[in-house]
């Protein structure tokens, strides 16, 4: 075997090589395109959980309060 014969063997060896590790990128490029969209979507609905809990509160505080009010209006006017 010449040392050019040995030099393209080498080559074409090194150039598989290259386009698996190209293939494996790609996968992994797609893997983390999905990884983050499960992760932006699992963000969402976190905030929506958290937002209704906060309503809630609110939703809660506000008939204690309107609660409040009516009864000092009754205890007034009565």
């Amino acid at each position: 075997m010449t040392n050019e014969e040995l030099y393209q063997l080498m080559k074409d060896g090194f150039d598989q090589v290259n386009q698996r590790l190209d293939k494996m990128d790609q996968r992994l490029d797609e893997m983390d395109t999905r990884l983050r969209d499960v992760e932006n979507s699992i963000s969402e609905r976190k905030g929506k959980q958290n937002m209704i809990a906060g309503m809630r509160n609110w939703i809660t505080i506000v008939c204690a309060t309107g609660a409040v009010i009516i009864s000092i209006a009754v205890a007034i006017f009565k």
